[in-house]
């Protein structure tokens, strides 16, 4: 690779990833840890169910051990939590208690908890997690697989469960039972909130970086609005609605606000159902461009419990 090939692949990486402009980083750090990913996910793919926390534990240990850049790296100078979780507020009006699944570094958490919920962090590996968390936001911090939440949790203990760029790291094969378990965790009228890559507007992992169509690092798959409602019903969700939030330079600059219904949805899974048609190419182009006319680039969807 050329050196000013190589130098747009570092600036195309640190864009994705959030990282410093500063952060030092170059070619060899970007395609080592593209080996890793494809490599990683293949063992994650390859899991069986009775080894799979193990194996996602190691795997993810692994990863931000030999890419500690991942999580040290990363460009705090224009976090604003209001402008990036002020929706949050709205969709969980009325709640008390939260159960976050894939809390990262809990930045969300700790800003619902600094607005009077109380709030219960997890992860499945060491390296991200409580050590992270800010020591003024009354969080709780606890390990989970992410999938068998009541082996973990006494069911109906939680008015609302969330989780942000979570569900697509999964094993596919653990997306059905993953919502079987937070339907079961929630408390009647309970809630689940949860965003996920669009499949069309995809991938949006390390694959983005060197300009594939479909993921083959560790977004084991990502989703449309039609996969997800099915699974949504079939685990017992008996109303969904599609959030909108729109792009974040959009709201930096105006006061647009967000909603969500099921009328939303229907507008989303009309347009998914029209990109459907395009050659792959031109959908993905279009998907990412969506917001022009109200579609985004993932799935955020707000599930009911009846």
């Amino acid at each position: 690779m050329s050196t000013q090939s190589g130098h747009h692949l570092v600036e195309r990486y640190k864009r994705k990833f959030g990282l410093s402009p500063q952060h030092p980083l170059n070619e060899q750090m970007v395609l080592g840890h593209w080996d890793l990913e494809r490599r990683l996910a293949g063992e994650l793919l390859a899991s069986s169910p009775e080894t799979r926390w193990d194996v996602f534990e190691r795997c993810y240990t692994t990863l931000y051990s030999e890419c500690p850049w991942l999580n040290d790296g990363v460009d705090t100078s224009d976090h604003d939590d209001d402008l990036d979780f002020g929706h949050f507020l709205k969709l969980l009006d009325g709640v008390q208690d939260v159960y976050e699944i894939g809390s990262g570094k809990a930045r969300l958490l700790s800003y619902l908890a600094r607005h009077g919920l109380r709030c219960v962090a997890t992860e499945i590996t060491r390296e991200r997690g409580a050590r992270y968390v800010d020591p003024q936001a009354t969080v709780q911090w606890r390990t989970t697989d992410g999938v068998n939440l009541t082996t973990f949790e006494r069911p109906g203990s939680f008015d609302a469960v969330i989780s942000t760029h979570v569900i697509e790291h999964y094993h596919p094969d653990d997306f059905l039972p993953h919502l079987r378990n937070v339907h079961a965790l929630l408390r009647p009228e309970g809630r689940y909130v949860f965003s996920m890559p669009h499949k069309f507007a995809g991938p949006m992992d390390l694959s983005e970086v060197f300009g594939l169509y479909e993921a083959v690092c560790m977004h084991l798959r990502e989703y449309t609005w039609a996969e997800t409602v099915t699974a949504c019903r079939k685990a017992g969700f008996t109303r969904m609605e599609a959030v909108y939030v729109a792009p974040r330079g959009l709201r930096r600059r105006l006061p647009v606000k967000s909603f969500s219904g099921p009328g939303y949805l229907a507008y989303a899974r009309a347009v998914e159902a029209m990109l459907g048609l395009l050659p792959v190419g031109v959908r993905h182009a279009v998907a990412k461009r969506g917001s022009a006319f109200l579609f985004r680039p993932e799935v955020f969807m707000v599930a009911h419990k009846g």
